[in-house]
C-alpha cells in the first residue's frame, strides 16, 4: 500500500506541476517605463508597453513599443483604465524606470511612492528620476539613437553613468523610501531633460524611424545632474560638478574623468580608479561638527603640454592640484545645501546618530535647523597610480 501511495502522489505531482498564474506573453502589455505629469484632473499617467510582435520581426513598420496615457485622479485607477486602449492585460514585474515630472516632485512624492510600493506586481529594482524642464511623457516619447525601447535606454544610461561619470545617481524605491522617513538624512533624484542637439538619422533603428517617424529626431533626452530633497519635495537642482561632490562626500564615485591646470600651458586628464569616504562626528565648543575624509586613487589618461610626469615632485603637484579641485566641489555643495536648500541630503544627521544616540535624540526634530550652521571640515587625498602606457610625454625632449 506504502508503495502504492508513494506512485500515486508522484503522478499527481507531475500532472498538478507548473504556474498557476502563468500567461502567454501575447496576451500581456509589458511595462518597461512609467511617466507621471500633472494634469486638471490629478494626474497623467504614460505606460510604456514594449511590443515583442515587433522585437521578433524584420518588419520595419512596427514600433518596437508604444506609449499609452490617461488622465485621472487615482493611478491604480488610471492604469486600470489604460488596458481598454491595450486590449492586453497590463503586466509591471519588468517596469525598469519611472518618470516623476518636476511639478510633482515639488508637491511632494509620497503617495506615489506608496502606490509602487503596495502593488503586488511592481518589483524593487526599478529606478526614479526627476524630468527637469518637460513632461515625463515626452521624455518617454524621444527616440533613443542606440536603443530600441526608450525606457530600457533611460535605465541603462543611468546605470552605464553611474559607475563611469560620478554626476548621476540610481535610486530604487527601498532607498528612496528610507531617505524620506530617516530623520538624519533625506534623498535626491537624477534629473533628465530633453536637449536640442540633433541626431544624425543614420544613427536610428530602421523600425523606429519607419514607424514613429523623423519629427521626434532633433530632441535627446539626457541626465542633467542631481534635485534635492526635502523629506519628499524637491526642492533644487545640483550642477555638474555639485553632484559630483556629492557623490564624493557619500563614498558613490565609482570612476570618473576630471582634469586640472598646471599654470597656462599644461592641462593633466586624470582617471579615478577608486575613490573612498569616511564621514566622523564629533563635538566643538559644544556642539556637532562632522569630518569627511576622501581618499582616491587615480591614473593619467592625458598630458596637454611640456610636463614631466615621472618626476616626483611633477606627481606630487598634480596629485595636490586633484585633491583641490575636488574638496573644492564638495566644500561648495555643502555650502549650497547648507544655505539654500536647507536640507541634509549627505547623512550627516545618520552619522551623529550613530555615534552619539543620546544627543541625536535630543536634536532630531530640530535637524534641519541644527544642519544649516553644522561646521563641516573635507579632507582629500589622491594617489597616482598608473601613467597610462607611455611614461614620458611623446613630445618632450630628453637632455643630451
Amino acid at each position: 500500500m506504502k508503495k502504492i501511495l508513494i506512485i500515486l502522489l508522484m503522478i499527481s505531482a507531475i500532472f498538478s506541476s507548473g504556474c498557476w498564474s502563468s500567461k502567454e506573453i501575447d496576451t500581456l502589455a509589458i511595462t518597461v517605463a512609467v511617466g507621471i505629469d500633472k494634469s486638471k484632473d490629478g494626474y497623467l499617467l504614460t505606460m510604456q508597453f514594449l511590443n515583442p510582435r515587433a522585437i521578433a520581426s524584420d518588419n520595419p513598420n512596427i514600433s518596437p513599443f508604444t506609449n499609452y496615457s490617461e488622465e485621472g485622479k487615482d493611478l491604480n485607477e488610471i492604469m486600470r483604465r489604460l488596458s481598454t486602449k491595450t486590449g492586453r492585460k497590463i503586466y509591471n514585474s519588468h517596469l525598469r524606470i519611472v518618470v516623476i515630472n518636476e511639478d510633482i516632485a515639488k508637491e511632494g512624492i509620497k503617495d506615489l511612492l506608496d502606490f509602487f510600493a503596495r502593488h503586488h506586481e511592481f518589483r524593487t529594482d526599478f529606478y526614479f528620476v526627476v524630468a527637469r524642464g518637460t513632461t515625463a511623457r515626452e521624455v518617454l516619447c524621444i527616440l533613443p539613437p542606440l536603443e530600441l525601447v526608450s525606457g530600457i535606454k533611460l535605465h541603462d544610461s543611468l546605470d552605464i553613468s553611474e559607475k563611469e561619470w560620478a554626476p548621476t545617481k540610481s535610486v530604487r524605491i527601498i532607498e528612496l523610501v528610507n531617505d524620506i522617513i530617516a530623520d538624519g538624512i533625506n534623498p535626491v533624484l537624477t534629473g533628465v531633460e530633453i536637449s536640442d542637439e540633433e541626431i544624425s538619422t543614420n544613427m536610428m533603428p530602421t523600425k523606429t524611424l519607419e514607424s514613429l517617424g523623423a519629427s521626434e529626431l532633433a530632441n535627446r533626452a539626457q541626465y542633467v545632474g542631481l534635485g534635492a530633497f526635502k523629506e519628499d519635495k524637491l526642492v533644487g537642482w545640483l550642477n555638474e560638478d555639485e553632484s559630483k561632490g556629492y557623490n564624493y562626500i557619500i563614498g558613490n564615485v565609482k570612476r570618473t574623468v576630471g582634469y586640472v591646470n598646471y599654470g597656462e600651458k599644461v592641462k593633466v586628464t586624470s582617471q579615478v580608479m577608486k575613490a573612498k569616504s569616511v564621514k566622523k562626528a564629533f563635538f566643538i565648543d559644544g556642539g556637532p561638527a562632522v569630518e569627511v575624509a576622501i581618499s582616491l586613487e587615480a591614473d593619467i589618461e592625458a598630458i596637454e603640454g611640456d610636463f614631466d610626469i615621472l618626476k616626483e615632485e611633477n606627481k606630487k603637484i598634480i596629485e595636490e592640484l586633484i585633491a583641490e579641485k575636488i574638496k573644492l566641489m564638495c566644500e561648495n555643495i555643502v555650502k549650497k545645501a547648507q544655505k539654500e536648500f536647507k536640507t541634509d541630503i549627505f547623512g550627516f544627521g545618520e552619522v551623529i546618530r550613530r555615534e552619539y544616540p543620546k544627543f541625536w535624540r535630543e536634536i532630531k526634530d530640530d535637524w534641519n535647523s541644527e544642519f544649516v550652521e553644522l561646521p563641516v571640515s573635507i579632507a582629500v587625498e589622491t594617489k597616482i597610480k598608473q601613467l597610462g602606457q607611455i611614461t614620458e610625454s611623446l613630445f618632450v625632449k630628453g637632455q643630451d
